[in-house]
């Protein structure tokens, strides 16, 4: 008879029958079975690649296959990680390469098999429904506006709409003098110094990205003339329902192919969960969530980008949209976050590699429509391609609040300071989410890895191009900003690669897995950036939680 253990195996990355880690499943073993016996579940018994005193052998395995076929009796499957060794079982690293080749024999262990995932795609369930439910509760919750940044963006939206202008306002010279300033911001409740006038016309214009406002003022004209709400009169109801399309829906796919992602290149069913929780509640992806705001925009276009190039490397994917969705999402991400320019330009490369024809034909294209369109608005708002932050005389006008900005917004730092605190800390990366720190180490021990298969071959090319990246975006605002981005919970600049941070998490979590007190560790760290990412849903344009304890603590000087 067979007991009822099972736990999810693994393929070594090298072995010496070149054994391929697309095929995952359960080990289901009978611990009645000493080592080395007959039963009705034969295999082939392996030494392992390392040095031990007897091989080390499976007596019964029951496996599925990676892409949802059930097991079929008499095929032959492939099973690493659970063994038994003269009388007890082992759980053993695979990178020493201990795999065993065994076959199916009934059907008993299969339902059990399939009744295990189903339980495992439960899990996944369960926790993107609590992630979703506790964001929607917040958005439901949220006010207006939360701060100037994300009132720049609302006064964009509104002014398309019912002026139809990218302009915000316009200031207008007294007799005696003096100015006065009228339009949207000059409203009570709308007033930003998110805001640079033009020098020429003497109008305001939002200082944020124009594509992503002119995308959600066609949802607002929608609501405005189908359903007769406005941003004057129904300013909760419109924000929240826009609210809701750009972040919330988004964050259910997201969720949703993350799972895929994490089943896809994860071994170990621990450290799968892990990663999963991980996206789901410990990154300020989910924080910032609440307010309108380009960086989880770009977050999410990152990661659909990515989920569709890992989709043509490991499924051979070669469908136009496949194609299509990859360009079109990298395209995205660009428009919101300026050095993701590096990323859509790797992602081209990798596909160029893969299939150099269909990148050429539909990726490429649809990578350069957004950024047309990105172009197009810009000059269609203020006369130039360039973007509107980038007129640092145009920020200098009577009243600007840059004239003489307070707290973090003045801050002067020598750069090592400055570059420290973004990486940890008051504001920093790896302080803030500590459960990062697996994604960096998992990022950098994996850049050089060379296993078999597919998915080993796709997280090396992930870790490398996060990794240049990460270099990249790090280096450009340590030398190009010195405000930390203002009162802020997290390091927002850094949101768009905390996708690719929590995907190179797997391989490091996996090996953690191993190890119980490594285990109560990373559980430590994911704890604490749940915290904080839960902070920053309660107002993510608020200082961060460290700032405020060493404020507390009369540490901090700003």
């Amino acid at each position: 008879m067979l007991t009822a253990h099972m736990m999810r195996y693994f393929v070594g990355p090298e072995n010496e029958y070149n054994l391929n880690p697309a095929y995952r499943g359960e080990a289901f073993f009978d611990d009645q079975v000493s080592a080395g016996s007959d039963n009705d579940l034969p295999c082939h018994r392996l030494r392992a690649h390392h040095d031990v005193s007897s091989p080390r052998v499976i007596v019964g395995a029951r496996m599925y296959r990676w892409r949802g076929q059930p097991p079929v009796a008499g095929e032959r499957y492939i099973v690493s990680t659970f063994v038994i060794s003269s009388d007890r079982a082992q759980n053993l690293d695979a990178a020493h390469g201990d795999a065993v080749i065994c076959h199916v024999a009934s059907d008993l262990a299969t339902d059990a098999i399939m009744a295990s995932t189903t339980a495992g795609k439960s899990v996944y369930t369960l926790l993107m429904l609590v992630a979703v439910s506790s964001v929607a509760g917040h958005i439901l919750t949220s006010p207006g506006s939360f701060s100037p940044n994300d009132q720049s963006r609302w006064s964009t939206i509104r002014a398309l709409v019912e002026t139809g202008s990218y302009s915000i306002g316009y200031r207008e010279e007294t007799t005696d003098g003096k100015y006065r300033d009228m339009g949207i911001i000059a409203l009570p409740g709308w007033h930003t110094v998110d805001v640079v006038m033009h020098p020429a016309t003497r109008r305001f214009y939002s200082s944020k990205p124009t594509l992503l406002p002119t995308v959600l003022a066609a949802e607002y004209w929608i609501l405005r003339n189908a359903l007769g709400l406005n941003l004057r009169r129904n300013r909760l109801a419109v924000s929240r329902t826009i609210l809701f399309t750009i972040n919330l829906l988004p964050f259910a796919i997201y969720l949703l192919l993350f799972a895929r992602i994490v089943e896809l290149l994860g071994s170990t069913e621990w450290g799968r969960l892990f990663v999963f929780t991980t996206a789901a509640f410990g990154t300020f992806v989910s924080g910032f969530l609440v307010s309108l705001n380009n960086h989880t925009v770009a977050a999410m276009g990152a990661f659909f980008a990515l989920y569709h190039c890992i989709r043509i490397h490991v499924h051979d994917d070669r469908r136009l949209r496949t194609f299509l969705l990859a360009g079109l999402f990298a395209g995205w991400t660009m428009c919101n976050e300026l050095p993701a320019a590096a990323f859509a330009a790797g992602l081209m490369f990798w596909l160029m590699r893969l299939a150099p024809r269909e990148t050429l034909r539909y990726a490429f294209p649809a990578m350069v429509l957004p950024v047309m369109a990105y172009l197009s608005t810009q000059y269609l708002a203020v006369g130039s391609i360039l973007p509107t932050y980038t007129h640092e005389d145009w920020y200098g006008f009577a009243g600007s609040y840059w004239r003489n900005p307070a707290g973090l917004d003045r801050a002067d730092e020598p750069k090592l300071l400055y570059a420290l605190n973004l990486l940890i800390g008051h504001t920093g990366i790896l302080s803030l989410t500590p459960v990062l720190v697996l994604g960096w180490i998992g990022m950098v021990r994996t850049v050089g890895h060379k296993g078999a298969g597919k998915e080993s071959t796709v997280l090396s090319v992930v870790s490398r191009l996060t990794l240049a990246l990460t270099v990249v975006t790090f280096t450009f605002y340590v030398f190009r900003t010195s405000s930390y981005g203002g009162v802020t919970a997290g390091a927002r600049w850094f949101f768009w690669l905390v996708p690719l941070w929590v995907i190179t998490m797997l391989p490091e979590v996996d090996r953690w897995a191993l190890d119980q007190r490594r285990r109560m560790i990373a559980g430590l760290l994911l704890a604490f950036s749940i915290g904080t990412a839960n902070h920053a849903l309660t107002n993510p344009w608020q200082e961060s939680l460290l700032l405020t304890w060493l404020k507390s603590w009369g540490i901090s000087s700003y």
